[in-house]
C-alpha cells in the first residue's frame, strides 16, 4: 500500500502579503527587521501575527543568494555547560530571532581554534558576525580585521568591550553586606580560570576589604575549578582557615561550599555565611536559598545581540560599552556570625 508522499507547501512572503492584504515589499521589510520608521507599528504587528499563524519560515538559502551574507550570528562562550551561559544564550536567540537572525553556539573551551574558525566564517560570509564572551587577548587580536562585525563582552583589552559588567560595585556590595552583619574573617572562593572577569572580582574584593579596614589573610583565599569534588575539597580547606563568611566567584562554587559545610557538620548561615555570583536557578534550589549577585542574563544577551545587529545594519552605535548593572540579592544564606 502506497504511503502518502504529499508534502505541505512552504509558506512564502507572498502568501503572508496576500493574507495580510499588504504588499510583498512591506512584508519583506518587516520579516527582515528593517521596518523601523518605514512601516506603521500596527501593520508590523499584523504581518508578524499573520506570518506566525501561517507558519512562515524564512528561506535562508534565498537570503544568502540575495544579500551574500548569512543571517546567522555566532555566540562564543567559555563553557556551555554553565547554567548562566544557557540563560544568556536563550535571551540572545530570542533577540536575534526578532530581527530575522539565528544564533550559532560556539564553546571556546573545547575548540582551541574557535577564533580562527569564526574569523574565516565571517570573511567567507557564512555568518554575519559574532559575539565573544570574555575572550583572551590572543583571541581578540585575531578579530582585528573583522572588528566591525564583532561585539566583545568583558573584553581583556580596555576600550574593546561592547558590553561590560559593573563587577567592582557588585563586589563592594558583597563585602559591605557581610561586614554590616558583623563578619571580620571573610574568605574569597575564587574561580580558577584565566579570565579577566575573575581577576577583576579578586581585585575588587581585596580593594573593598582594604577600604573598610578589614584584614585579608592569604589563608582566607581559595581557588578552584567548577568540578564538584575538587571545589568541595578546596571549600573545606577555606572553611578550616576559620572564616565566618565566604564570597564566591560563582553560584557553582557556592554550591560546593554548601556541600563542604554539610560534610563538616556546619550549618548555613548559623555557622557560615555564603554569597554566590550569577543568580542562576541553582541559587533558589539550595537550602537555605543563596544570597548572590545577580547578572541580568536576559538583558546581557539582548544588549549584545542588539549592539551587533545595529552595527551590521549601519545604525549609530555609541563608542562606549553598554554597562550592565549587577545587584546583590539577599536571601537566607547570610546572617550574623555564629562562631
Amino acid at each position: 500500500m502506497a504511503g502518502n508522499d504529499r508534502t505541505t507547501p512552504l509558506v512564502t512572503s507572498r502568501d503572508v502579503a496576500r493574507e495580510a492584504n499588504v504588499s510583498q515589499s512591506t512584508v519583506s521589510l518587516v520579516l527582515n527587521g528593517k521596518a523601523e520608521g518605514r512601516v506603521a507599528p500596527a501593520t508590523r504587528e499584523l504581518i508578524k501575527a499573520t506570518a506566525a499563524r501561517l507558519g512562515y519560515r524564512p528561506n535562508v538559502s534565498a537570503q544568502m543568494l540575495r544579500t551574500g551574507v548569512g543571517k546567522t550570528l555566532a555566540f562564543a562562550v567559555p563553557d556551555i555547560q554553565q547554567p548562566f551561559f544557557g540563560e544568556v544564550l536563550v535571551a540572545a536567540e530570542v533577540a536575534a530571532r526578532e530581527r530575522g537572525y539565528s544564533v550559532l553556539l560556539v564553546d571556546t573551551t573545547t575548540d582551541p581554534l574557535w577564533s580562527e574558525r569564526l574569523v574565516g566564517m565571517i570573511r567567507s560570509r557564512m555568518i554575519a558576525g559574532c559575539i565573544t564572551y570574555t575572550p583572551d587577548a590572543e583571541a581578540e587580536a585575531k578579530f582585528a580585521d573583522v572588528a566591525d562585525r564583532v561585539v566583545m563582552v568583558e573584553s581583556e583589552t580596555p576600550g574593546r568591550s561592547g558590553v561590560d559588567l559593573t563587577i567592582a560595585s557588585a563586589m563592594k556590595s558583597v563585602v559591605g553586606h557581610l561586614a554590616e552583619l558583623g563578619h571580620r574573617r571573610i574568605g574569597h572562593f575564587a574561580a580558577l580560570y584565566p579570565k579577566l572577569t575573575f581577576r577583576s572580582r579578586r581585585a575588587a574584593f581585596l580593594a573593598e576589604m582594604e577600604r573598610i579596614g578589614l584584614a585579608s589573610d592569604t589563608r582566607w583565599h581559595a581557588a578552584s575549578t567548577f568540578e564538584v569534588e575538587v571545589a568541595t575539597e578546596a571549600a573545606k580547606e577555606l572553611i578550616a582557615s576559620g572564616v565566618t563568611a565566604i564570597a564566591c566567584d560563582d553560584d557553582l562554587l557556592a554550591g560546593a561550599a554548601y556541600r563542604a559545610a554539610r560534610q563538616l557538620g556546619l550549618s548555613i548561615p548559623g555557622d557560615l555565611s555564603v554569597v554566590g555570583f550569577n543568580d542562576v536557578e541553582l541559587a533558589r534550589l539550595l537550602h537555605p536559598e543563596l544570597t548572590t549577585v545577580r547578572i541580568p542574563a536576559d538583558r546581557l544577551g539582548r544588549e549584545a545581540v542588539g549592539r551587533l545587529l545595529d552595527r551590521l545594519e549601519g545604525k549609530a552605535v555609541r563608542p562606549h560599552p553598554t554597562l550592565i548593572d549587577l545587584s546583590l540579592i539577599v536571601r537566607q544564606s547570610t546572617a550574623r556570625p555564629g562562631r
